[in-house]
């Protein structure tokens, strides 16, 4: 058995993360309910694709991984829900599905480094 780290498996899972960490920051810190729609389908693709390389690896865990799938079902269709019963206290419309920034607005996006 080989000791390497640098394999598909682990960095399909490390962009599953990623992708989760990212939507967590839209939906939880940004409020872009809208935008989080789009993004919960991309964590729920990468959570997949992850599976299926663990699965290649090792069938137990990929399965074990692919249980994560049930979850992310239950919580996109909860979020879908979310936006489409969400709208703008001062417009009356939904938040748009793809990422924009407002005429005249700060963007709600911030780097703490900066």
């Amino acid at each position: 058995v080989d000791h390497v780290y640098f394999t598909f498996p682990i960095m399909s899972l490390m962009l599953h993360l990623t992708c989760g960490d990212i939507w967590n920051t839209i939906n939880n810190t940004e409020k872009r309910y809208g935008t989080s729609v789009l993004g919960i389908a991309t964590v729920y693709a990468s959570a997949a694709f992850a599976a299926l390389q663990y699965y290649a690896a090792y069938p137990p865990s990929g399965q074990l991984l692919g249980a994560t799938l049930i979850w992310l079902t239950i919580a996109s269709s909860l979020i879908v829900q979310t936006w489409r019963l969400s709208v703008d206290e001062n417009t009356g419309e939904k938040d748009s599905l793809l990422p924009r920034k407002i005429d005249g607005e700060e963007s709600r996006t911030q780097f703490s480094w900066f």
